[in-house]
């Protein structure tokens, strides 16, 4: 299939298989394949004010094979030989258009929470009101308002449907959509699509849809502007991606902005996966947003030094994202200093407030997760958050210890910016940092866990967070040792030993068998390139280059178009897991910004 992404004067054609994804920033989303989708966790999906995301519509599609997808970022179009559809997703309705087409437009049903199983007394009624068509689920009190049909025909089928990307993934797969109606174009159609619970509010918002159509095309191609300003159409597709994973939830005082994980499955603001992101944020100069979020998180820190895993929370904790916050104020406030705009942005207070907290941080976690002067996390409480075939990684992880080292890096600044002393946190710094390397460092090796030999990515996250741990020739070592036993030929890292006996060489989805026992991240694939470069870029830049490469294809031309996967199967390079994934996008762009003159 073609591939094209158009921004502005420049267009890039690629060959490739995909979907695409829209978002409305405000926690609805538009995903469509083709004639059939490869989820259920596509169509047209609505985040309500109690983080239940809800789907109404499956598919749109013309009575045509599809020749093409069209990337335009603001829309996209889906292309039948002479033959078009283009798709807006508005902050008030879906704006949808064909072109020099005569013939049946089909309209799919699907109305439930994506999580939501349950096949009973599923009716739905249509109505006519004036030019506008009332599609009302009885069972949940819901409305699709549709503007613009002047001819259509009630199908009124129930479909069944295989969906192959969930029976990939070990997951439902099978369900039973509403084939709803044809709608008959001849030549050229327009139609505005609005969902509600309330039918009024359906109503109202497709007739304004229909009455401020250029206002919110226009709305949209500002937000491309705003955000696509470079010269690299793969960089764009990632700034892009990963500003419309930032949403705002609810409104006045009670709106909450943050970044979703990713899309259509993690749609929570995870504070390990905003975090880590935030850093992209800063070097696009978004500084409002990134002091807007790590002060939100730094308010959120609870009595035990630690900050929640994500909103809404859950009872699972995370050892690393408090210090993930740190490592970000490190980064955010270094920035702005260098830049001049510390004082604009931070004042005395707030800096007090940063040490106050960190301080209580660094002293809740070595009174309470610290043993033999290391720090402790607990079963699935790092990234690597599954526990099959025991490996939820409990006891001693190195990139714990480097991000807690890396606290104190953020100690030394406040501190020398308040005027204040660091020679205490200065001594302890030192002695844990010795202890870390006695503990960790064995014949050029640096363990993933005490005691642990098993080869793991960690060791890149640790050079990020705190490279002061060992010398410059020790990490060439180390990285010369890790990279021969996790390297994929297509550009990737395995995210254990190739040789280990729990090594998954594909995908295995939702049992979580191969997740974190092969499957290749593509954060940790950007963010080792990242380190790479760092370090020796020279000695490096096969691996660097090549990584670059696979990331900027599997952006392009696989998996939601324009997006970045989650990760790939260890043998071949594909775009699998949560298809449009924060962290993915923002990693990217960090490695981008390597490559960009002075």
């Amino acid at each position: 299939m073609e591939i094209i992404h158009k921004l502005g004067r420049r267009a890039l054609k690629k060959e490739g298989e995909g979907s695409f994804l829209l978002t409305d920033k405000k926690g609805s989303y538009l995903s469509f394949g083709s004639k059939q989708n490869i989820t259920h966790m596509q169509g047209w999906f609505f985040l309500d004010n109690h983080w239940n995301m809800y789907k109404c519509v499956e598919n749109i599609y013309l009575d045509k094979e599809m020749s093409g997808l069209e990337n335009n970022f603001s829309h996209v179009v889906r292309m039948y030989d002479s033959s078009e559809e283009m798709f807006y997703l508005t902050s008030t309705a879906l704006i949808y258009e064909a072109k020099n087409y005569s013939g049946n437009i089909n309209l799919e049903l699907d109305f439930r929470s994506i999580f939501d199983y349950d096949d009973k007394n599923r009716m739905y009624s249509v109505q006519k009101e004036r030019d506008i068509i009332i599609i009302c689920y009885e069972k949940h009190k819901k409305y699709l308002a549709i503007k613009g049909i002047s001819e259509f025909e009630n199908v009124g089928v129930w479909d069944k449907r295989e969906y192959s990307y969930d029976k990939l993934r070990n997951t439902r797969f099978e369900f039973y959509i509403y084939k709803a109606m044809n709608i008959k174009c001849k030549d050229n159609i327009k139609l505005f699509f609005s969902f509600s619970d309330k039918k009024q509010e359906a109503l109202e918002n497709v007739i304004s849809a229909a009455k401020n159509e250029a206002i919110l095309k226009k709305s949209c191609d500002l937000r491309v502007k705003n955000v696509c300003k470079e010269e690299n159409i793969s960089f764009d597709a990632a700034a892009h991606s990963l500003d419309g994973l930032r949403t705002k939830i609810g409104k006045g005082n009670n709106e909450l902005e943050g970044l979703f994980a990713g899309l259509p499955w993690f749609y929570q603001f995870w504070s390990r996966d905003e975090l880590i992101s935030l850093k992209a944020f800063m070097l696009e100069g978004k500084f409002e947003f990134v002091k807007k979020r790590l002060m939100s998180y730094l308010n959120s820190m609870n009595n035990n030094g630690r900050i929640p895993n994500r909103t809404p929370n859950t009872l699972l904790e995370s050892a690393d994202a408090t210090f993930w916050l740190f490592k970000r104020f490190y980064d955010f406030l270094t920035l702005l200093d260098e830049n001049g705009v510390l004082k604009k942005f931070f004042s005395t207070n707030d800096l007090e407030l940063i040490k106050h907290k960190l301080h209580l941080c660094i002293e809740e976690q070595t009174t309470k997760y610290m043993k033999q002067s290391l720090v402790f996390s607990s079963n699935k409480e790092t990234w690597m958050d599954t526990d099959v075939g025991n490996g939820g990684r409990e006891g001693f992880c190195i990139e714990i210890q480097a991000l807690f080292l890396s606290t104190f890096k953020l100690m030394k600044l406040l501190c020398r910016k308040l005027k204040l002393s660091f020679l205490g946190y200065d001594s302890l710094e030192k002695m844990l940092s010795e202890d870390v390397r006695n503990s960790f460092f064995k014949d050029g090796l640096l363990l993933d866990r005490v005691k642990d030999t098993t080869p793991r990515p960690n060791i890149f996250i640790a050079y990020y967070c705190y490279p002061e741990l060992l010398k410059k020739y020790e990490w060439k070592m180390v990285f010369d040792k890790i990279i021969g036993k996790l390297w994929l030929d297509w550009g990737g890292l395995s995210t254990i030993d190739k040789n280990d006996t729990s090594f998954q060489p594909r995908y295995t989805g939702h049992n979580n068998l191969s997740y974190h026992h092969g499957d290749s991240w593509f954060w940790i694939n950007n963010l080792a390139a990242v380190c790479m470069f760092d370090l020796d870029k020279k000695k490096f830049h096969y691996f660097i280059d090549y990584i670059y490469k696979a990331s900027e294809n599997e952006i392009l031309s696989s998996g939601f178009i324009g997006h970045c996967a989650e990760l790939s199967s260890a043998e071949k390079q594909l775009s699998e897991g949560c298809l449009a994934q924060a962290w993915s996008a923002a990693t990217f762009i960090e490695l981008a910004y390597k490559f960009k003159p002075l």
